[in-house]
């Protein structure tokens, strides 16, 4: 399967962790005067599908995963059979992204839910990303839901982007704003994709830490380790990784103290996974104390949420 892109949060500056990390700038693709598209984004499940010439049918994936009637993200694949496979079938070379919106920690409107937002599509043949006129077409033409659009034009600056990032369109909340440059996408410039999270959906607190030149002098080995976990492994990483579970159908939908066991088996090592994706750079200065304390904290703050 084709995983969609890896999406670095805005860093405009260099972020200095500790003495010994600095997180770079990662703004240098964008240029004054280059097409842009801002777009909501939205709290729910990544979602693809595509045509299967071989089998005849459209096939559906969560980020993970080959879905089926069994394994169906919480109905998606259920949706998706739903689908024209008549004009999917017309674009076989193309794999469709969208976020299927499902109840995470965003509050949206009811109406909203269980719809499918096209954001995103890949040429399988050609190797690349189309552009976002193209989705946006493919989804006015077809009566898809395009993943509400805040802004299309020129990169003006990265404060002109922030502006559109608590316009919520679904409902009370706006998780934040994922920000695609058009031309930097025509001419290779990467990453031409970017994301601003709002802070109450912030999966890492490594942007808002004060500066500590001398933290690893004055603590021991495992106390610094565990300083580098708390950054990343937040309640909004934990949250994000135990309804992904759950619409894969990993785990229950409701979490309780008698089922803490079954959780413990799938959350912590999933939260390690997507800190190693994520956030690799400071999970790996915690060392050999990376798993076991990444595992503490996730059920640390899994105690809070059900409790």
């Amino acid at each position: 399967m084709q995983h969609y892109i890896k999406i670095e949060r805005v860093r405009t500056a260099d972020i200095v962790v500790d003495d010994s990390l600095t997180l770079k700038k990662n703004t240098d693709a964008f240029r004054k005067g280059d097409i842009i598209s801002i777009t909501e984004k939205i709290d729910g499940a990544n979602a693809s599908v595509y045509y299967d010439l071989e089998t005849e049918k459209l096939r559906c994936f969560s980020s993970n995963q080959e879905l089926d009637s069994r394994n169906h993200l919480r109905g998606f694949f259920q949706y998706a059979q739903k689908l024209n496979m008549n004009l999917f079938r017309k674009f076989s070379d193309y794999i469709f992204y969208g976020e299927w919106l499902v109840k995470h920690t965003a509050v949206y409107r009811e109406e909203n839910y269980n719809n499918w937002y096209l954001f995103s599509v890949y040429d399988k043949k050609k190797n690349k990303w189309l552009p976002q006129n193209f989705v946006k077409d493919f989804a006015r033409q077809f009566g898809i839901p395009y993943v509400h659009e805040l802004y299309y034009g020129e990169f003006v600056s990265w404060e002109h982007c922030f502006g559109f990032a608590n316009n919520p369109f679904y409902g009370k909340q706006q998780e934040g704003i994922v920000i695609k440059n058009q031309t930097a996408l025509e001419e290779g410039r990467k990453p031409y994709v970017l994301k601003y999270v709002n802070k109450e959906f912030d999966e890492s607190i490594i942007h808002r830490r004060k500066r500590r030149p001398d933290a690893a002098k004055r603590r021991k080995e495992r106390e610094v380790a565990e300083e580098y976990i708390r950054m990343i492994v937040t309640k909004a990483r934990v949250k994000k990784i135990l309804h992904k579970l759950m619409d894969e159908g990993a785990l229950p939908e409701k979490i309780e103290k008698t089922n803490l066991k079954v959780v413990a088996g799938y959350l912590p090592k999933a939260v390690y996974e997507d800190c190693a994706k994520e956030e690799s750079e400071i999970l790996n200065k915690a060392g050999a104390y990376a798993g076991k304390l990444c595992g503490k904290v996730t059920m640390e703050i899994l105690d809070e949420i059900i409790s």
